[in-house]
């Protein structure tokens, strides 16, 4: 594989264990909300915590300096849309702050807090999937703009990366989420779903 095509795939696996981990999240409050399952603060916490621990504080900072920054330096043509997405990722910082937030109230007992905390990640869910379309024709167009000593220079950045869920190294504290995203997976993806997975579901 050239370093594009590994820094491509490394990029969009990375999207996808978010949206496995989102997909997930998004069924375990419908389900309460639903009255199908009883809520497990300390799943849904965990699932916060990940989303903050490896996108929000690994994921999109290696976007902004490697490919976004390689990007700028190549061409202007694209400024424009890398100005949102950048804005998208300060943007999701406060989002992600405003989710934990919300599950506190939530569990508190706040008036409301599971159908404010449901819609808020629910939003979250839909902004990030129109952000990875967005990523995804960004990379295309990478392709004819960047040289292969910028390819390397990602795929170097995000091959590092240990997805703490998803990568070879799962953490402890991350087996119980691992363990619930196996069994609400669907069928057909199960067997390819494991820790250390180059393609996770979703």
């Amino acid at each position: 594989m050239s370093a594009s095509d590994i820094a491509i795939a490394t990029i969009k696996q990375e999207h996808r264990s978010l949206g496995t981990v989102l997909h997930t999240l998004r069924e375990l409050v419908r389900k309460i909300e639903a009255g199908h399952a009883t809520a497990d603060f300390g799943m849904l916490a965990v699932a916060l915590y990940y989303i903050h621990e490896f996108p929000e504080r690994c994921h999109h900072p290696k976007e902004d300096e490697y490919l976004f920054k390689q990007l700028r330096l190549r061409t202007s043509e694209l400024d424009a849309v890398l100005d949102r997405l950048q804005s998208g990722h300060a943007r999701s910082t406060h989002v992600v702050a405003d989710l934990h937030c919300k599950l506190v109230h939530y569990q508190a007992g706040a008036s409301g807090g599971l159908r404010q905390f449901h819609e808020a990640v629910d939003n979250y869910a839909a902004d990030m999937l129109a952000h990875f379309l967005q990523e995804d024709d960004v990379l295309a167009q990478a392709r004819h703009v960047l040289t292969e000593d910028d390819w390397e220079r990602i795929a170097w950045a995000f091959t590092a990366n240990d997805d703490p869920l998803f990568g070879g190294n799962q953490r402890q504290e991350f087996t119980r989420l691992y363990q619930r995203i196996t069994r609400l997976a669907p069928r057909k993806l199960k067997p390819g779903l494991r820790a250390g997975s180059t393609s996770p579901p979703l």
